[in-house]
């Protein structure tokens, strides 16, 4: 692994005030943030710093995504961050930042615009028109610190061919918003949902979750389902009417969303 280079260019040189500014009255710790220029990985300095770290880099090189993916922040358009915090449910600290980033997101836009991003189960954030993706999240834990890590993309327009993706200046974001005005309220809006009840997150989320009511391609383990999603509950099942006309019950435990079609547009 590369040693993260600590040299902030012109852009970061006012990102930590403003994160340690954010960190204040939340569960992370405004004297443990790191602002790098770049680094292959935000979630690894993040775990080895601890619980309460924040850490952002201008670029990440070898950023992780679920399942053995790569989110990789190298044109310095998006965001990538991490924040270390106790370790507790895994499921409960997926869906807490969830819902957390999701408020962040939609702050973002203008009155009027926000309801254009919502969640794809499990950890996608995606605009409502195309199923575009936004942003990701992802959450390792190793003894006891769990490492929130997220992805977004803000200024970048254009993508690999095949690859269905969206910026918040695309999306309408208000001009001259920077990746800081992103990242400086991460710490609180997570902080936030993650203290909520569960009932309330769950409530959040499944308002939230687009994919629900549209046609999606289902994994689990080895098998894959094709159908209508017609509920979901992201701490027990989603129950979906098979292109058959059967319906089925599906753990989300270890469940995820392949794919789905919003007005009829197939959005990986």
């Amino acid at each position: 692994m590369n040693p993260p280079d600590p040299a902030p260019s012109l852009e970061l040189a006012d990102w930590a005030d403003r994160i340690e500014a954010g960190c204040r009255g939340t569960r992370f710790d405004p004297t443990m943030v790191r602002v790098l220029a770049t680094c292959d990985s935000t979630q690894d300095v993040a775990r080895a710093i601890g619980a309460g770290a924040v850490v952002v880099a201008g670029r990440q090189a070898r950023g992780r995504g679920r399942r053995g993916g790569r989110w990789i922040e190298d044109l310095g358009t998006g965001v990538a961050i991490s924040l270390a915090t106790k370790a507790s449910a895994a499921d409960r600290l997926l869906l807490g930042s969830t819902v957390g980033v999701l408020d962040a997101l939609r702050a973002a836009l203008p009155d009027g615009k926000q309801a254009r991003i919502g969640i794809k189960f499990p950890n996608d954030l995606v605009e409502r028109e195309r199923g575009a993706k936004i942003g990701g999240i992802l959450v390792e834990g190793a003894d006891d610190v769990a490492v929130i890590g997220i992805g977004v993309n803000v200024h970048r327009r254009s993508w690999p061919e095949g690859l269905s993706a969206i910026g918040l200046e695309e999306l309408g974001a208000t001009p001259g918003y920077r990746r800081i005005d992103l990242i400086e309220v991460l710490p609180a809006r997570i902080s936030t949902a993650l203290d909520a009840d569960l009932p309330t997150l769950v409530e959040r989320f499944v308002d939230a979750h687009l994919p629900t009511g549209r046609r999606v391609e289902i994994e689990c383990g080895d098998e894959i389902h094709r159908g209508t999603l017609e509920s979901i509950d992201p701490t027990g099942s989603l129950r979906v009417r098979g292109d058959d006309g059967v319906p089925s019950t599906w753990p989300a435990a270890s469940s995820r969303i392949l794919s789905w079609h919003p007005e009829g547009y197939e959005s990986t």
